[in-house]
């Protein structure tokens, strides 16, 4: 088992940095709703985040980097300004994480990566209650909109997030570069 603290404290950084960015990126991506939905899905995002520390508690180094991003707050405005390059960044963390981490914790920071991107894209929606939505919600409703073209037509993403979704998908699944 490993423990977060085998990692440097700047890479430390770009990995708790990695979810707050994707985040907010995934946030950015649809300007609908503008300042009430940026602070709607900020808020999303930080619950989430709260939630995966105990649902990653079967693999403690992911669930401790979730704890590390809500931790360090105070990056939080510069994450924002960086957020924009994102998908670098979690491409740049797979690359700290693999050879370092078993292949099971390096899949489960990518289920939590896809899985605040996912959760933000169905954050802000006027006309349903987040609570009535649950956390993993939104992360069903992608994995039946793949499965079920047609449901998919039904959930509540734009366009514009339904391709940063593929995207970041892209970066989680490319092969390790030698």
């Amino acid at each position: 088992m490993a423990d977060f603290h085998i990692f440097h404290p700047d890479e430390q950084n770009i990995l708790a940095g990695s979810l707050y960015k994707v985040g907010v990126w995934m946030s950015h991506i649809d300007d609908d709703g503008a300042c009430e939905a940026d602070e709607a899905e900020r808020e999303a995002l930080k619950r989430y985040l709260k939630k995966s520390i105990g649902k990653f508690s079967s693999s403690p180094i992911i669930s401790e980097m979730a704890e590390e991003a809500l931790r360090r707050e105070k990056y939080w405005p510069h994450w924002e300004r960086e957020s924009e390059a994102a998908l670098d960044d979690v491409a740049a963390a797979i690359k700290l994480l693999d050879g370092r981490l078993v292949d099971n914790e390096v899949k489960a920071y990518k289920e939590l990566v896809m899985g605040i991107a996912t959760y933000i894209a169905g954050a802000f929606d006027e006309n349903e209650d987040e609570d009535e939505k649950g956390m993993w919600g939104a992360l069903s409703n992608m994995v039946v909109g793949i499965a079920n073209p047609q449901l998919k037509k039904e959930m509540r993403t734009s366009p514009a997030e339904d391709d940063a979704l593929n995207a970041l998908s892209d970066v989680l699944k490319a092969k390790k570069r030698a």
